[in-house]
């Protein structure tokens, strides 16, 4: 059966040589160039370009394989600085391996540089469409209006305006969500050291969201998190909900090209 080297990240710091082996016997580390990867073998028909795209569609192999991958850079990335890679990046050969190291060396370590003494938070803003609907559709004027309008209308028209309130609500709600939003994002961006949009608004089932990370000096962590409070306490009244978790390993701020 042909292998696989299986690639978990890349660090420069030999710190996580004596982690290894307390992690997982398999993995082991392949370095070049100063800069260390950590990697195990895998079985290549797992990860050849045929069998992949089936694998990645049998749930139970999938969860299993990528629980795995995140136990292990998690572990690794509460010891040392790590750019961390993405699931199933594998490279047939430890040479080339080495000649990713090689080829990439300079941006691996100024992004490795850069990522030093930081975590990154996430944060998830969402709320029950029905409760943000009812703050939305009290603090309404338009909808208060055309209520009015309503109470002396036909039965024809009342209708028609009844269709208008549902349209005005779902817009005004949508609206009013995607504004807090981006305003939460505008005030914690001071607090970190870079952010990025992980999705726009999002509506599923009941629940409207939104998904942000941010890169955070450790010692800013504090104020970071209390600004969160701050945003948490003013939209309380709208029953909007903002929830940060972390700190994970930089995969929103791993990649070698500048964005």
């Amino acid at each position: 059966m042909s292998t696989c080297i299986y690639t978990y990240c890349v660090t420069r710091e030999e710190a996580c040589l004596a982690e290894l082996k307390e992690i997982d016997e398999r993995i082991y580390s392949i370095a070049d160039c100063g800069l260390i990867t950590v990697v195990r073998k895998a079985p290549g028909e797992d990860f050849s370009e045929k069998n992949l795209p089936e694998n990645i569609q049998n749930v139970v192999w999938l969860e299993a394989r990528v629980r795995e991958h995140n136990r292990i850079v998690n572990a690794l990335a509460g010891h040392v600085t790590l750019l961390p890679f993405k699931f199933a990046t594998v490279f047939f050969s430890e040479e080339n391996v080495r000649d990713m190291l090689i080829r990439y060396e300079v941006p691996m370590k100024a992004r490795l540089h850069q990522l030093t003494g930081k975590i990154e938070l996430g944060l998830k803003v969402w709320g029950n469409y029905s409760e943000v609907s009812d703050y939305v559709e009290a603090s309404s004027n338009e909808i208060k209006n055309i209520k009015k309008e309503i109470l002396k209308s036909s039965l024809g028209k009342a209708f028609l305006l009844n269709k208008k309130i549902e349209d005005v609500l779902k817009s005004s709600v949508y609206s009013f969500f995607d504004e807090q939003t981006k305003g939460c994002f505008r005030d914690l961006v001071p607090f970190s050291y870079k952010s990025t949009l992980l999705s726009g608004l999002t509506a599923e089932g009941n629940e409207i969201g939104w998904k942000a990370a941010f890169l955070v000096d450790r010692d800013e962590t504090a104020s970071f998190l209390h600004e969160i409070e701050k945003k948490q306490e003013a939209l309380k009244a709208a029953m909007i909900n903002l929830e940060c978790t972390g700190p994970w390993p930089p995969y929103n701020f791993a990649d070698l090209v500048e964005n």
